[in-house]
Parts: C-alpha cells; structure tokens; sequence
C-alpha cells in the first residue's frame, strides 16, 4: 500500500487541487465524536464521486459521506475517518417536471431551494425531517427521517422516485425514474434511501411533488392522559383527513417554546391535530374536530405554521449533551411509551401517534445512572412489542456503553447487502454497525 501523501496525491487528482482540504486545522473542524479524518474531498459531478470512492478504496481509506451535517449526531461512534467526501458541490436543481409532480435535484441542494423552486408552481416537497430546511436532499434521502407531515405523506422513502448513485468501485449507476411506476424487478431505490451512506454515495435524487395546500391549521387541545390517547383513537377511525396527530406532555411543549391559548398542567397531555388542504375542506373540518373537542383552541396563519416547525424540531438535539431517543412501535403501543417517559421523572416525550413514531428525552439534570437505566426500559419496551428504539443524540460514552442502534435489526441481511455493494468495506465508518 502506498504512503498517505501517494494517497493523498491521488484523490487531489481526481477531485482538483482546491477541492481537497488536509491542512490539520481546516479538516479539525469535521470531527465526528471524537475522530478527526485525514482530508475531506468535495466532489462537483457524480462521477468525480465515483473515482473519489474507488481511490479511496484501492488506498484502503474509509470514507464518511457529509451534506449539511445536519443528522452526523445520529450514529455509533465512528472508526478512523480516512476521507469526508462533502456533496456540497453538487446543488443543482437538474429537472422541475410541474406537471406530472416531479423535481430532480443533485445531492447537496438543501431543501429550502427546492421548496422555493416548486413553490413558484404552487407545489411542494412533502418532506419536513427535524433540522430545518437547510438539510440537503441528500442528506434526507440517506436518512429517511421524516417529521409530522408522515402521517400524511410517508416517510422519504415512499416519496423518493429515482436515485443517481456512485458505488465505492467508482460506478455510476440510475435506479427509478420520474414516473411512480418505473420498476421491473427488485426497487433498488428503496433500498438505498434510508441506508446512511453505507452502500453508496447518493448523487441525484428525484422526489414527487405534491400541490401547495391553500391553508394550514392545527388544532391543540390539554387533555388528562386518557381522554387525550382515546381521542386521537377516534380521530384516526373517523374520516376526518387529519395530515398530523401529535400527543405531547408539558414538557416537551416546553421544550419546544411553544406558546398556546390553553392550560396544560402537569397531570395533562397536549393533543395537536394538524390539517392542511384547500380553505374551505380546512375550515369544514376543523369545525368538525372543535366539535369533537370542544376545549381545542384553533391556530391558523403564523401560529399554526410556528405549531408545526415546534413539532418538527421537537426531536432535534439542542446540543452535544442532548439526549434524545426515538422509537417505532405498532400504532397501538406509542401510548404505552408515553406512559413510560411519565414514570422517568423529568424525561420529555413526544409522539407521532399516527405513524408509532416516538421521540423521548433526558432532562439536562438527570444523573447519568438515570439516563441509562431510563434508555434501556425504552428499549426493552419498544422491541417486547415487535419495535424498535434508536439513541439519536447522546454523549460519546453514553453511545459506546448502550450501543446506538437496536439490537432487533437484520444484521445478517444487512451485512449481505454491505457485502454485496461495497465489499471492501469503505463506506461509513462503522456508524451503523461495526463493519457496516
């Protein structure tokens, strides 16, 4: 194996000499949990990708895949970082196919610019992932982390259509398309959207749009922890289109500085209803749902939008201390999760009750003994059920003693695949699982 300057020398090559950073105090600034990598590549086509990864490979450097950086908190503790390849540089929007609902953009454009760009056509990318909109497409592609709006729209992986993606052994290779049903055989596209950066560098990507809705409105409503669960039981089977339903305790409403015209008390949850669509099937149904709950207080305009970013970035780690965990459970079993974060004193809890998503948190002053025991009766109550529980923000040790991901994963399929698509192990660092 050559010297790392021969290596070094050679991902210059491929990339330019601007375009790659090693100077020690530029690259300190991308430590990851404690690593500081070698030099970070910042690629400007999918194929530049491509021979960056097969150098890297052939110089046996691992490689870490970097958008924003908006979601590097979430993930085990990584191994020696050989090589940041950043997909800043590739931020065009390629294709903005109005009329048949599509947008195809490169890796790094943030989602506000293509917000902005289908907005002129009085449509949107039904994609809102904690961390605002300064997260690249990318970057949500690779996550497949979603916000309130799932309930209504599925998570990205149901909503991303087509995949451009440079392999570790330097191909570039399509998979889907720009039409919904695109695929003969195996969909190769669901496979790599929400794979962390370890099977492949996600290049392009091609979402389906959806129109602008004319209002948006949310509903909030403090209610005793039963009547607030039997509640949105009767809002999910009735035929009401409610595109959020969110039950959250007051200390999460704290957390997320949301100011409402209600009092909620320590003995209630909050239970926020969010809908969306044109003004007069909004405004019919709220009135349906302020009869149901006639305590609700509605919020229309600038509150309600204010409403739902609060439960959008509810999840998100407000530093590198922050604790938050989030689990995925059957529909029926996320109140149970609520009734444990009541029993862990001072935890936070969240959830997303139409999808059985389920974001929970420490307090700042709870002893690191009590966060620890607090994270595994999360875990062992979420995967009793048939679900799961994953450490999205946490000190480093913490995440080394308790292991971030859950333990229920198909890790032999998932190590075939690894096996399969990058077989000289490169890509990722070990964040997923070790060797993945």
């Amino acid at each position: 194996m050559t010297g790392l300057a021969d290596r070094l020398r050679d991902l210059e090559e491929a990339v330019g000499p601007s375009n790659l950073l090693t100077a020690t105090e530029a690259v300190s600034q991308y430590r990851l949990d404690g690593q500081q990598p070698l030099a970070i590549a910042t690629p400007g086509t999918p194929e530049e990708v491509g021979a960056v990864l097969r150098r890297a490979a052939d110089s046996g450097l691992s490689v870490l895949l970097r958008g924003a950086g908006r979601h590097l908190h979430i993930g085990a503790p990584p191994g020696p970082i050989g090589l940041i390849v950043s997909l800043a540089r590739l931020s065009r929007i390629l294709d903005f196919d109005h009329e048949n609902l599509t947008i195809t953009a490169q890796a790094g454009a943030t989602l506000a610019s293509l917000q902005q760009a289908a907005a002129q056509r009085t449509q949107m990318l039904p994609l809102d992932q904690p961390g605002g909109d300064d997260a690249t497409i990318g970057g949500i592609a690779a996550t497949n982390l979603s916000g309130p709006l799932r309930s209504r729209y599925g998570p990205p992986r149901d909503l991303i259509i087509g995949l451009r993606v440079a392999l570790s052994d330097g191909a570039v290779v399509k998979m889907g398309g720009k039409t919904v049903k695109n695929v003969a055989g195996y969909e190769l596209t669901k496979l790599f959207v929400g794979s962390w950066g370890t099977l492949g560098a996600l290049c392009e990507v091609t979402v389906r749009l959806t129109p602008l809705p004319e209002m948006k409105a949310m509903l909030a409503a403090a209610l005793p922890a039963e009547r607030a669960r039997e509640a949105a039981r009767e809002l999910l089977s009735s035929r009401l289109e409610v595109a959020c339903l969110t039950i959250c305790d007051t200390l999460a409403l704290g957390r997320m500085r949301l100011h409402l015209p209600i009092t909620a008390d320590a003995g209630t949850q909050v239970l926020l209803a969010g809908l969306m669509g044109d003004r007069a099937a909004v405004e019919r149904q709220a009135a349906d749902l302020k009869r149901m709950l006639p305590t609700a207080a509605l919020l229309t305009g600038e509150p309600s939008d204010a409403a739902w970013r609060a439960i959008r970035e509810c999840a998100y780690p407000r530093d590198a201390a922050d604790v938050v965990a989030r689990a995925g459970v059957p529909l029926a079993e996320s109140a149970q999760l609520l009734q444990l974060a009541a029993r862990l004193q001072g935890w936070w809890a969240l959830a997303q009750v139409g999808d059985g998503i389920v974001h929970i948190g420490a307090s700042s002053g709870a002893s690191p003994d009590a966060i620890v025991a607090g994270l595994r009766e999360l875990r062992r109550a979420a995967e009793a059920v048939g679900g799961y529980a994953v450490i999205e923000s946490a000190p480093v040790d913490l995440k080394r003693s308790l292991g971030v991901w859950s333990a229920s994963a198909n890790t032999d399929l998932m190590r075939r695949l690894k096996d399969s698509y990058d077989p000289r192990g490169t890509l990722g660092c070990g964040r997923y699982l070790p060797g993945l």
